[in-house]
Order: C-alpha cells, then structure tokens, then sequence
C-alpha cells in the first residue's frame, strides 16, 4: 500500500464520522425540539384541567346554594295551597337541567380533540422527512 491509499482511508473515515456526528446532532436537536413542544403541551394541558375542575367546583356549589335557595322561596310563596305542585314543577325543571347538561357533557367527551395535537403534527412530520429521505 501507498502513502496515497492510507491518507485516503483516513479521510473517508474522518468524513463518515463527521456525517455520523452531524446526523446525530440533528437527530438530537430535533428530538429535544420535539420533548419541549411536548412539555409545553402538558403544562397547557395541566393549567386547562385545574382551571375546568376549579370552575365546575365553583360552578356546583354556586348553583346548588342557589338552586336549594330558590326551592325554599318557591315552596314558602306556596305554601298556602299548591306547594306539592311547586315541588313537582321544580324537580321536573331541576331533572331536565341534568339530563341536559350530561347529555352536553357527553357530546363534548365524544368531540373533544385527541392529546398533544401539535407534538404528534411535528412527530408525523418528521417521519415523513425521513421516510422521503430515506427513499432518494
């Protein structure tokens, strides 16, 4: 072997490590771009759960107090005469409200958008990048 064949083999070799190094820099890069579009999403996702419960806690109780309120004022109007039909009207009224408001609450479960959409967009597209570079 020449000179020329052993300095040759030294560059093909520093050039495949270097285009080693720079994929998995990218590579690396790209999936630390993803985890932080990911962690991003979570804490969003966290913030808009605690606002949805405290909301609904409030919500509860603020309608229940009322609700409970409303019934003793509507029951002492009538208490003369009429006060069982007040009650019936009421607990039909109360009754539908529910069966509405669950039949709302199952409707938005059914449409509610699937977890994370962003990060598993940014993840598809990756994948397709790759599957094209793969087949050129």
């Amino acid at each position: 072997m020449t000179e020329f064949d052993h300095s040759t083999d030294r560059l093909h070799s520093r050039s495949f490590s270097e285009a080693i190094k720079s994929g998995l820099a990218a590579l690396s890069a790209a999936l630390h771009t993803r985890l932080e579009l990911f962690a991003t999403e979570l804490e969003e996702e966290r913030e808009r759960l605690k606002q949805t419960v405290l909301l609904t806690l409030l919500g509860i109780v603020g309608f229940s107090l009322g609700f409970i309120l409303l019934i003793i004022f509507i029951v002492a109007v009538f208490i003369v005469n009429g006060w069982i039909v007040a009650l019936g009207c009421l607990a039909l009224f109360f009754l539908a409200i529910g069966v509405i408001a669950a039949l709302m609450l199952r409707q938005k479960f059914l449409t509610r958008p699937g977890i994370f959409p962003a990060t598993l967009a940014e993840l598809g597209k990756d994948r397709d990048r790759l599957r094209s570079a793969s087949h050129e």
